[in-house]
């Protein structure tokens, strides 16, 4: 909301602006992101990185240590290799699986963030931030607006929403039907907060009878077999993002350890089946 169009429109290209400068540091789809250059430089040596990929790295390894590695932005081996399953419809190679598993994990990364720098323990350690990135952004293109005098905003990344001030007529917040990850719906209101769901409702693969879903769990290095859907209210959408993926992987008994240590989220998990 904005007392003019054109004012609403200025702020809603330099959200976008904020975006795609994210996108050019976290994807792991565009070769020439920094995500992405940085694997390509020398092992066991320190390297500069910009202030974006630190934050971004700092809020994954909080998560990382609070979910006991159920969460790790640093798969990207095995989820570029799980993307390869998923197409093929066959499971990848024992032997390359275990390449993949023996190069992925925050265990192979520095970060000096006192000196905005990182380092990796050798070559093909790659960085994915599809568990955290679309929270991460949502909550960058919200700053923009309100830094231009727009708070009242919702920022939908389907599936990541993160809420700014409630709308004119809804002091409690913004009226939302959403979906879990397994399909069941739901109203929630939202202010100043962010959900964020994550599961295996529409992307998943069936190989050799058994249904994996797109989530990959570090300790496998393949797609969750259990049926499990994770939505998560927290204070920001990055911790919102983070925290969904990680249940998934942890599963309702793992997922206490994760309320104990983010009591300021409401974590609820459904699932359906064993693995």
């Amino acid at each position: 909301y904005a007392s003019a169009e054109a004012e609403a429109a200025e702020a809603c290209s330099a959200a976008f602006d904020r975006i795609a400068a994210l996108e050019a540091v976290m994807s792991d789809y565009r070769p020439d992101s920094e995500a992405a250059t940085v694997l390509g430089l020398e092992p066991g040596v320190w390297h500069p990185m910009s202030e974006d990929l630190a934050r971004v790295l700092r809020q994954s390894e909080q998560v990382w240590r609070d979910s006991h590695g159920a969460f790790d932005p640093a798969v990207g081996p095995l989820t570029k290799l799980w993307r390869a399953s998923r197409r093929s419809g066959r499971l990848p190679d024992a032997s390359v699986l275990a390449d993949a598993r023996a190069r992925s994990g925050l265990t192979h990364i520095e970060t000096d963030h006192a000196h905005g720098r990182i380092r990796f323990a050798h070559r093909g350690t790659g960085l994915d931030f599809g568990g955290i990135g679309k929270g991460h952004a949502a909550d960058a293109a919200l700053a923009v607006l309100a830094d231009r005098g727009m708070p009242c905003a919702l920022i939908d990344f389907g599936g990541d929403l993160v809420a700014g001030d409630p709308p004119p007529g809804e002091p409690r917040g913004w009226v939302l039907e959403v979906r879990d990850g397994l399909g069941t719906p739901r109203t929630v209101r939202l202010a100043n907060a962010a959900m964020a769901t994550s599961g295996d409702l529409e992307q998943f693969v069936v190989i050799e009878g058994v249904r994996y879903a797109h989530i990959v769990d570090p300790r496998t290095g393949l797609g969750l077999t259990r049926r499990t859907a994770a939505t998560v209210i927290a204070d920001e959408g990055w911790k919102a993002d983070a925290l969904a993926s990680a249940a998934c992987v942890m599963g309702e008994e793992g997922v206490v350890g994760l309320r104990r240590a983010y009591p300021e989220a409401m974590i609820e998990m459904i699932t359906v089946g064993d693995e």
